[in-house]
């Protein structure tokens, strides 16, 4: 399944020319990374960053700062390279990987908005073209394990529901409350990261996002 819709490459552009126009030093901040109005509100706030590089980033880069790649995303993902979703610190970070940084900007910011989309309502996940949903009760915590076969291994924050097919398969069950795993997203060079919240609220703020563009140039 590929997870974009009728949206236009110049729509795109438009979209990327905007939030690059928008970068600027946020509120009692001095991350001018951060690109104000990216994309979330007052009810669910959204960091996103911009960071400038002129490296060209492998999964490696990922890796050598502590990233552990787990599986493929299920949805397609145009130019990508790369598109796994891992852990970081002991929070669920996905890596889009494109061959240019523009394609980063521009596609991979597509991607990385939709991924991070919450409807307006309810602040939950839409219903279709989103890769990892994270199910939670009302006090935050996890409300579905999902159980892979063999080996089994239980993933109590973030909700895959792939096909069934293999036995090492992530199965789970549906669940009422579909949040989006990610929330803050983070584009460097030529690599689109997003972000798991720091605690179990998905809305607060990511600490890997933040400290990417420094962990990375060390």
């Amino acid at each position: 399944m590929n997870w974009s819709g009728n949206v236009s490459r110049v729509q795109v552009l438009a979209v990327t020319a905007l939030l690059v126009a928008l970068v600027a030093v946020a509120c009692g901040t001095d991350d001018t990374s951060i690109v104000s109005g990216g994309g979330g509100n007052e009810d669910n706030p959204k960091v996103v960053r911009m960071v400038e590089s002129s490296q060209v980033f492998t999964v490696d880069d990922m890796k050598a700062i502590g990233w552990k790649a787990q599986r493929d995303f299920v949805l397609e993902y145009p130019g990508t390279t790369v598109a796994k979703w891992g852990f970081l610190n002991s929070k669920e970070v996905g890596v889009l990987i494109y061959a240019t940084a523009e394609d980063a900007r521009t596609s991979g910011v597509e991607a990385a908005n939709a991924q991070t989309f919450r409807r307006e309502e309810d602040g939950q996940a839409p219903d279709e073209n989103i890769d990892r949903i994270s199910c939670r009760d009302a006090q935050a915590s996890s409300a579905v394990k999902a159980i892979t076969g063999a080996p089994s291994k239980a993933f109590s924050s973030s909700y895959l529901d792939p096909e069934v097919g293999k036995s090492d398969d992530i199965l789970g069950l549906r669940c009422s409350n579909r949040y989006p795993t990610y929330n803050d997203y983070t584009v460097i060079g030529n690599m689109v990261v997003l972000c798991e919240g720091d605690g179990r609220n998905l809305l607060e703020p990511s600490t890997n996002c933040k400290e990417l563009g420094k962990w990375l140039s060390q």
